[in-house]
């Protein structure tokens, strides 16, 4: 074969630069692979081109024999093949790992969930999760039952005004029950001269709604701030959170958190919220203790 016919093989002119030559190559390779194309005649191009492209890379000084071109061909195949062998196996070899490690993991989570279930954790957040759920329904059913009013003295008052929500000032009021209350600074004083105070009061948990007193001839009613009932809505959701948590109970980070959450931090506060105030004792009787 000489130079102008491997030009004219790959469509070139003579003297075509490297990059067009090798351009041309590739477009005719892919054409006439044998492993690609299977008409007849398409391995004596292949070969030709092959033979054209070795020859343009000496520079056209020396026919490269057809013969050698097939055999380098066939070895760079099957290089090829076994190339892609190692990387199909290395594929395997690299699922068969992930999913063994995947089964692994939830093998984990499934016995760390049995064990949060079963286990003393687990009695403890179930019993959070009962007793969230009961406190939950209390507090809203204690919210719209008709609410009691009970006489109540004063004690002692503060003389420092802390800041409240929405810019509101407040003082402490002492009352002889020894319970406290926050209420309005700017009511305060008069609370101190009214002789009628009474406290408005939720029927069952007796949670302080508000303070009535009166002023001359009038009936005045200020909130209370810093209470339970006064940060109903919230409260009511953490009580109900063991619930949910227990409830939807699923072997993922969700959960786990949510027992840890439950145990270590609800479950305290609903017990600080039945011992102050005596609270457990207007739960179990319903109020009429």
């Amino acid at each position: 074969m000489q130079a102008g016919e491997a030009y004219k093989i790959f469509g070139l002119k003579p003297g075509a630069s490297p990059l067009e030559i090798r351009r041309a190559y590739r477009g005719l390779v892919k054409k006439y692979h044998p492993d690609k194309n299977h008409s007849a005649g398409a391995q004596e191009k292949f070969i030709a081109v092959q033979t054209a492209y070795e020859l343009l890379l000496n520079g056209g000084n020396e026919t490269p024999d057809a013969t050698k071109v097939w055999q380098n061909e066939t070895q760079r195949a099957s290089q090829d093949a076994e190339q892609k062998a190692a990387y199909e196996q290395y594929r395997k070899h690299a699922r068969e790992k992930h999913a063994q490690r995947k089964a692994a993991e939830e093998a984990y989570k499934t016995a760390y969930l049995q064990d949060l279930k079963t286990s003393w954790k687990g009695r403890w957040h179930q019993f959070a999760a009962m007793l969230g759920l009961c406190l939950f329904f209390t507090v809203w059913i204690d919210f719209f039952l008709p609410e009691k009013q009970r006489e109540i003295y004063p004690a002692s008052f503060g003389t420092k005004s802390y800041q409240s929500m929405e810019g509101h000032s407040v003082q402490l009021f002492f009352s002889t029950d020894q319970r406290h209350y926050w209420v309005a600074d700017y009511f305060s004083q008069q609370l101190s001269k009214s002789k009628h105070i009474k406290a408005i009061e939720t029927p069952w948990l007796r949670q302080v709604k508000s303070i009535e007193f009166q002023e001359k001839h009038w009936i005045r009613r200020t909130p209370v701030h810093f209470t339970f009932y006064w940060a109903q809505i919230w409260v009511s959701l953490v009580f109900l959170f063991p619930w949910i948590s227990w409830r939807f109970a699923s072997a993922d980070i969700i959960f786990v958190a949510g027992s840890y959450f439950s145990r270590f931090l609800v479950g305290p506060f609903m017990i600080y919220f039945l011992l102050t105030e005596t609270r457990w004792l207007h739960f179990l009787s319903f109020g009429c203790l």
